[in-house]
C-alpha cells in the first residue's frame, strides 16, 4: 500500500505539497505528522481529498477509494 500511496503522492500532490511534504509549493506542510494532527479523524483527511477544499482540488473523482486510502498512509507513514 505504501509503494501506491507513494506514486499517487508523487503524481498528483507532490507538485503542490513538495516531495517531502514540506509545503514549499502552493499547498500546506503534510510531513512530520501535520496530516495526523490536523485530522485526527481519517474521514475528515479523507474528505478534504475527496472533495477538495480552499485551494486544493478534489480527487475524488479522479481517484478510487483504495488510492486515497493509500496517498493517505503513505503521508502520515512515510513524510
Amino acid at each position: 500500500m505504501l509503494v501506491s500511496g507513494r506514486a499517487v503522492y508523487a503524481d498528483r500532490c507532490s507538485s503542490c505539497h513538495d516531495a517531502d511534504g514540506s509545503g514549499t509549493g502552493d499547498g500546506p506542510r503534510l510531513n512530520r505528522g501535520r496530516l495526523l494532527r490536523a485530522y485526527s479523524d481519517p474521514g475528515g483527511a479523507v474528505a478534504v481529498v475527496s472533495n477538495g477544499r480552499d485551494r486544493m482540488p478534489a480527487f475524488g473523482g479522479l481517484l478510487t477509494a483504495d488510492e486515497i486510502d493509500a496517498v493517505l498512509r503513505y503521508i502520515n507513514e512515510v513524510l
